[in-house]
């Protein structure tokens, strides 16, 4: 028979994991001396020893080890759910190689961009035609004005919905609101929620364009289909103080502006 230690040495583990395998009900030694507690082990304990060392070297849990050697679970189930523990596992690694492989690639110049979900919201929003650079203010002053007449502003940004034109842009301006708004052009229905590719951009919008244009590239780097319009979202800007807009997304300098683009992807 063997002590603990020399046991471990031959088992591949440590004295402190016996002790600890012996504490939880998981592995006994085959005698403890009653008279000083020395747990004494027996060669016919390595196989089970063995198949304990086995099953936590591929990241089984303690728990269903203790199941599998008293015969209360299945081999073969339990290694299946590992596997594709371990396959998701492996996808999650592949996708963050991959952005990092994109980001060397863009280099120190091109934003930093995260994969996200956003949630459904119900919107009022304005549609117009405006070529590269056109003002978007009077499109939201004019939709923000109708929204706080009928009372129904919710406290979330607003942002706009563009086509990836470099000409003539087709935008969708909106803002978000607690009930319909029926009003002229203003149109009321639900923004879709899903998985989109995001980058934030503080400060004035002069440079934003270089935003959406790294955004773009790091979508294609990445291998993902865009899922609909570019969004962006206003997250704080400025706004005339008689539209009532909730102060929390207000700034008064430009230097203080937040703007986060979106690109849905599927």
């Amino acid at each position: 028979m063997f002590r603990v230690g020399e046991f471990a040495r031959i088992g591949g583990v440590t004295a402190k994991a016996l002790r600890h395998y012996d504490a939880i009900g998981l592995f006994a030694p085959a005698y403890t001396d009653p008279s000083n507690g020395y747990r004494w082990y027996t060669p016919a304990q390595l196989p089970a020893l063995r198949r304990i060392v086995a099953l936590r070297d591929l990241g089984v849990p303690l728990g269903e080890v203790a199941d599998l050697i008293a015969g209360g679970a299945d081999l073969r189930e339990v290694l299946a759910r590992r596997r594709r523990e371990l396959e998701e596992y492996q996808e999650r690694v592949e996708r963050k190689l991959a952005a990092l492989d994109i980001r060397v690639e863009l280099a120190e110049d091109g934003p930093d961009v995260v994969l996200r979900t956003v949630e459904p919201e119900p919107i009022a929003s304005l549609s117009a035609q405006l070529g590269p650079g056109a003002d978007l203010g009077p499109i939201f002053y004019e939709l923000e004005e109708i929204v706080r007449d009928a009372g129904v502003r919710a406290a979330r940004p607003p942002g706009v919905l563009i086509s990836d034109d470099r000409g003539i842009r087709d935008v969708e301006v909106f803002v978000p609101v607690t009930a319909d708004v029926t009003e002229g052009r203003v149109r009321s229905r639900t923004l879709e929620g899903g998985r989109v590719a995001a980058a934030i951009h503080q400060g004035p919008y002069d440079d934003l364009q270089l935003v959406l244009d790294g955004l773009k590239r790091w979508v294609a780097a990445a291998g993902l289909t865009r899922d609909g319009p570019m969004r962006i979202i206003y997250l704080r800007f400025g706004a005339e103080p008689e539209l009532e807009v909730p102060d929390a997304y207000l700034a008064s300098h430009d230097g203080d502006f937040v703007t986060e683009v979106q690109i849905p992807v599927g």
